[in-house]
């Protein structure tokens, strides 16, 4: 773990900013290459930060601190879209790592905290249901012409789908699909 002012989860941490980490806000943003703009690098994020910072502390409430920082950010974030789909992009890679765990005991995820995502969960799903016209116009990150036809709507439904079925997470299908 990186003990300096380039790791900005413990910064946000220091800061009690873990949900402008989570929505990645300006300072807060784990930078790295990438050919597609993003409002959170989650993959970096969670790989080289929050992995890392779990191996080496075994921070027991770091978990509930990620559930609570997502809550927030889908309760008061005035940018409601950017913060449905960050925290959509996080309940996927969450659960993409507990189904490598189970796939490889021994591997890279070996140590993963277990985080109960359900609420989260629940309040993504209704956050989706209400903003879904919004969703659909809006053409930022993966709602882009090349990746979707329905802004930012249909890659989220594919993700939510992915989580659902793929993953055995929890369900944010929205029911009015």
């Amino acid at each position: 773990m990186t003990d300096n002012l380039d790791n900005v989860l413990l910064i946000a941490l220091a800061d009690g900013a873990l949900d402008k980490f989570i929505v990645g806000e300006p300072f807060y943003f784990q930078e790295a290459k990438r050919d597609t703009d993003e409002p959170q690098n989650v993959s970096a994020a969670f790989n080289l930060l929050v992995l890392d910072y779990w191996t080496k502390t075994k921070d027991k409430t770091f978990p509930g601190e990620l559930v609570t920082a997502m809550l927030i950010v889908l309760k008061t974030y005035p940018d409601k879209n950017r913060a449905i789909y960050a925290v959509s992009d996080w309940i996927w890679l969450y659960h993409d790592c507990l189904a490598q765990k189970r796939l490889n005991p021994n591997g890279k995820y070996r140590e993963l905290f277990e985080m109960d995502t359900d609420v989260v969960a629940g309040m993504l799903k209704q956050e989706l249901e209400v903003n879904k016209a919004e969703l659909i116009t809006d053409t930022r990150w993966g709602g882009a012409s090349w990746n979707s036809k329905q802004g930012l709507w249909e890659p989220l439904m594919r993700l939510a789908s992915w989580v659902r079925d793929k993953l055995e997470g929890p369900n944010f299908v929205p029911n009015n699909l």
